[in-house]
């Protein structure tokens, strides 16, 4: 594909003149105002990213989202959501969305996806001349969770190669007394500064959490007082905005105290706050986010994935994001969690292919089977898992891995599997009937 192309589906002008602006004019945006249904799929081949709206209960973009993926299963499909709930952005996801946005649309974010999911963007945008813009363009290279930029920029932006992964850091003890912040945000959230554990009370520690996983992003005060006190904020606006106050003064204090950090760390600036940059930020996150950005290159390119890759992803997503919270605890996490679940899911599948490849069934559903210890959600396991035990002559496990799939979606998304696992049982089925 010569010329980048993006299309928008749904008729929402402030959201196709977003995406105009993120372009830069680099690619090429276009816009059905149509019945979803009658959407020509031959004649969008040429397309290279789809951005699908959906508002309910007027606009429904499920259906949208389902036959793009049936139809062009090889194109990222982007859903730009009124209703950005948990619920909502579970079944966008399982429907086949690569990622979720909500509206009003950010700019920011839409410049991300972008990034992440075209490479011809990236060849033809103009690059920006100056330290400031570069150091920008720089941190925007980093997107690849549509949506999500890396939290780093400079010397924040290290390659796994160079550092131990956080949590490999706090479970050896080691102190790096030059850095700056170290935070594990996969199982239990910890943070640390130049080595030393930082004590927050909990709705303290999960707003500094907010301000670092979106760093260098700035969010706006409302913004914050809305996610973290939603009630409040519906019903006394003004009373949400001091309790932002009263946390983020507790956030300064205990970073002064704890670790000598000074108190303007966290800057306020065009009624955003935003963490400053004079210190790393290194997160299992993020070295989670630089090495799955390794492997989409590796399949731009065509080339073999290396397995350390792959291993030391799995190996560095050692729980769900911040699962030390309940789901809907807050929405901002539960959105989160979904990305970074759904890029592990797709690397998991990488490696259990991998390993199937080569005829390692054995290692390929002991790997299947850490992976579903961590999430059984994760329907594209299920189906490895029936594989290998199929290439075993092991029927009762296929049979026993369908059924446990089967409750899982039941459970979970209230639904059956997918036409995909069903068809794959069946012809198990069929090939040794």
């Amino acid at each position: 594909m010569n010329n980048p192309k993006v299309l928008l589906c749904g008729n929402h002008d402030a959201l196709f003149q977003t995406m105009r602006l993120s372009s830069a004019a680099a690619i090429e945006v276009e816009q059905s105002t149509g019945q979803y249904d009658a959407l020509h799929w031959n004649s969008l081949q040429e397309i290279g990213m789809v951005v699908v709206l959906h508002a309910p209960p007027q606009i429904d973009g499920l259906p949208v989202v389902r036959n793009w993926k049936r139809e062009s299963p090889d194109t990222p499909v982007v859903v730009a959501t009124s209703d950005y709930s948990g619920a909502t952005t579970r079944l966008l996801f399982k429907s086949g969305a690569v990622d979720v946005l909500e509206l009003p649309a950010d700019q920011d974010r839409m410049l991300a996806c972008f990034e992440a999911y075209l490479p011809q963007f990236r060849s033809k945008r103009v690059a920006p001349k100056g330290k400031h813009h570069f150091a920008t363009a720089k941190m925007l290279m980093t997107a690849v969770t549509p949506g999500m930029l890396l939290a780093g920029a400079g010397t924040a932006m290290t390659s796994p190669e160079t550092h131990l992964p956080v949590q490999h850091q706090m479970e050896q003890g080691i102190e790096d007394t030059s850095g700056g912040f170290d935070i594990s945000f996969f199982g239990n959230l910890q943070i640390r500064f130049r080595g030393r554990k930082i004590e927050l009370t909990n709705q303290a520690k999960l707003l500094f959490a907010c301000l670092a996983y979106h760093y260098p992003k700035a969010l706006s005060r409302d913004y914050l007082a809305k996610i973290f006190w939603p009630d409040k904020y519906e019903n006394a606006p003004e009373s949400a905005r001091r309790s932002l106050n009263v946390e983020l003064a507790h956030i300064r204090s205990a970073f002064q105290e704890q670790a000598g950090v000074e108190r303007d760390f966290i800057r306020f600036e065009q009624n955003a706050y935003r963490l400053q940059n004079d210190w790393q930020l290194q997160s299992d996150v993020l070295i989670f986010k630089n090495l799955y950005k390794k492997i989409q290159e590796c399949q731009r390119l065509g080339a073999a994935i290396p397995e350390d890759i792959l291993q030391e992803s799995i190996k560095i997503y050692s729980a769900n994001f911040l699962d030390d919270y309940a789901p809907d605890t807050y929405n901002w996490i539960d959105v989160e969690r979904q990305h970074l679940s759904s890029v592990f899911e797709q690397i998991a599948d990488l490696r259990s292919e991998q390993l199937c490849q080569k005829g390692n069934f054995w290692e390929a559903t002991a790997v299947c089977s850490d992976i579903l210890s961590r999430d059984f959600r994760m329907e594209a396991i299920h189906r490895r898992a029936m594989q290998c035990y199929a290439s075993l002559g092991m029927l009762h496990k296929v049979e026993m891995q369908y059924n446990l799939c089967c409750k899982m979606m039941e459970q979970e998304f209230q639904s059956r599997p997918s036409p995909e696992t069903i068809r794959l049982y069946e012809e198990i089925k069929k090939g040794n009937g």
